[in-house]
Order: structure tokens, then C-alpha cells, then sequence
């Protein structure tokens, strides 16, 4: 392998090898480009609803293909719990999240839109209910095997002081072939005050606002004045509303002296495009403004803004441009 690095990376240098990779901005073929928990921070026993943003070259959101199938798949076990809340050490438990594991839930999709899937609160809390001391006169809970002294009340103040995180699987299938996969993570807590997703997106494309906040679609940003047209080949500034400040949150970590300490979120925009180049794939404050440089060629074409938190939440929003 060492023999094999030097001559690739001269061959880099000379410019020998021609790799034309294409900018993370740019859609090209399928790609996940959101996934979102609602809400990122569920107490136990409350529902988890994931929504996924997956679309193509064309610019079609390809959950509602025909020949698109989405299985959203979420491993609740104690084990995955104590490995989230950073416990692994001290267990010796496994879980089985095979296909078909007994510990691998299959989310339900049953009266949601084709981009969705529920983790029924249920699930989890069932889990947990094994850690749980019983009420006056209530049996005690039956020991767990491989669980050292002491692991179950680290677990809890974790649970209930922070927060632990899982993770759903998403893989989406084209005629019966796997095509994607995608994980976020988001968490379950007993906190009263769990974090919650950025508001949906208000951005402006040379000065003229879109937004997703007033219309019956969270995820649609619409014009607030005129309909968005632009020259072909134009330089066109994308700017994030600067009202960050109202929506951002903070939330508890324990740091590594094991005492909690309060973080702030800050806000991510990712941006893509089926057509033109955007400046920066990705933009934060101070400097949280791009361009994007429209197609040559006359057209509609998409454009959307995930926004991230930084921590587990996200929103979205498609905006449709008139190139002229």
C-alpha cells in the first residue's frame, strides 16, 4: 500500500490524473439531502416523525417515484442506549439489530406523507422501563444480566440531565435495488425542556425574500413580493435571514470532567442546486451569505437551503427560479 501512495500522489501533482469530481452542492444523481426527527429531543414515551428530502438531477422529490420504496429502520436496545449515552464500557450487553433482529424496529408509515415514517414512543419506553425503580409496593425490576453496579443510576442521570442519542437508518430502493442510505441522529431525554428544529427557512436571492414560514408547506419557499426571475449566467447573492438569534437554543453535555456544562447551537446552511455553481457549499455566520451563478440555458430550476443547528435539529426549503 505505501509502495502504491507515492507515485498516485505524483501523479496527483503532475497533474496526470484527471478526476472530475463534482461539488457536494451540485445534484447529479439521487442523493439523501435532509433527514429530520420531529422533534430531535423526545421525552420517553412521546413519538419520533422522520422526514427525508431525497431528489435527483430533475429535480423530483423521488419518495413519491412509484418505483421508490423507503424502509426507515431505528436499533432501540438497552445496549444501543448505554453506547449512546457513552456507558459502553461498562457493559457487557449486545444486541440483535440483524435484519429481522428482534431489537431492529421497522418505523411505521401507516397515514403519513411517502417521506415519512413514525418511531411510536412506545418502543423505547418499553426499553427503558427495564432500568426503572417501581413505585410504592411495586416488584422489583428483574436484574440485567451484564450490566456492572452502578452503570443503571450513571445511565438515568444521563438520560435525565442530557439526553441520549440514537439513530434511524433510512435505505431507499429504486425496483427493488438499494440505491441510498442515510443515518441521522436524535435523542431521548427526560428533560423539560428538550431543543426543538429551526424554524422553516427565510432566505433572500438578491435582496428579494423567499419563505417557507407562511404557507400551508414548511418545506416550499415561496416569494414575498414578485416572481423570482433571474439573467442566465447572473451572479445571484443567497443571504440567510438574520434572525438566528431567535431560534437558537441551547442544551446540556456532560464535558470531560464529568460535570454539565451548557452548549449553544449555531446554524448551518447547506445549499444545492441541479444546474449553475454556488460559491460555498456551506455557510455560517459571520459570513453566512453565498452566490450562486445561474445556468447559461433559459429554464426553471430548483434550489434549496437545509438548515442545521448544529446539534440534531433541521429544516428545509425548495425554491423554484425562473432563469430568463
Amino acid at each position: 500500500m505505501r509502495r502504491l501512495a507515492l507515485p498516485l500522489l505524483a501523479l496527483f501533482a503532475a497533474g496526470c490524473l484527471d478526476l472530475d469530481f463534482d461539488p457536494p452542492h451540485l445534484i447529479k444523481e439521487a442523493r439523501i439531502i435532509g433527514l429530520r426527527p420531529e422533534p430531535p429531543e423526545a421525552q420517553f414515551g412521546e413519538d419520533v416523525v422522520f422526514t427525508t428530502l431525497i431528489v435527483d438531477e430533475t429535480g423530483a422529490d423521488l419518495s413519491e417515484a412509484p418505483d421508490v420504496e423507503l424502509r426507515w429502520t431505528v436499533c432501540v436496545s438497552l445496549a444501543a442506549i448505554i453506547r449512546g449515552a457513552g456507558l459502553g464500557a461498562g457493559s457487557e450487553l449486545d444486541d440483535d439489530c440483524r435484519e429481522g433482529g428482534e431489537d431492529l424496529i421497522r418505523l411505521d408509515t401507516e397515514g403519513l406523507p411517502p417521506n415519512a415514517a413514525r418511531l411510536p414512543g412506545a418502543e423505547v419506553l418499553a426499553v427503558v422501563a427495564q432500568l426503572m425503580m417501581p413505585g410504592p409496593g411495586g416488584p422489583m425490576p428483574e436484574p440485567v444480566p451484564g450490566l456492572e453496579p452502578g452503570l443503571i443510576d450513571s445511565l438515568l442521570v444521563v438520560i435525565a440531565e442530557v439526553g441520549v442519542p440514537l439513530s434511524v437508518r433510512l435505505e431507499v430502493y429504486r425496483q427493488g435495488e438499494q440505491i441510498l442510505v442515510g443515518f441521522k441522529r436524535f435523542a431521548i431525554t427526560m428533560r423539560a425542556d428538550p431543543t426543538t428544529n429551526p424554524p422553516p427557512p427565510r432566505f433572500s436571492l438578491d435582496g428579494a425574500f423567499v419563505s417557507a414560514r407562511d404557507g400551508d408547506d414548511p418545506t416550499l419557499c415561496v416569494p414575498e413580493g414578485d416572481a423570482l426571475s433571474v439573467e442566465a449566467g447572473a451572479e445571484v447573492a443567497l443571504d440567510p435571514d438574520d434572525d438566528e438569534e431567535a431560534w437558537l437554543e441551547t442544551y446540556p453535555v456532560f464535558n470531560f470532567d464529568g460535570v454539565v456544562q451548557e452548549n449553544e447551537e449555531s446554524a448551518y446552511y447547506s445549499w444545492f442546486v441541479t444546474a449553475g455553481s454556488v460559491a460555498d457549499d456551506i455557510t455560517q455566520r459571520p459570513n453566512d451569505d453565498t452566490t450562486w451563478t445561474a445556468p447559461e440555458e433559459p429554464g426553471t430550476y430548483p434550489l434549496w437551503v437545509v438548515v442545521r443547528d448544529g446539534h440534531l435539529g433541521m429544516s428545509w426549503c425548495r425554491v423554484d427560479v425562473v432563469v430568463r
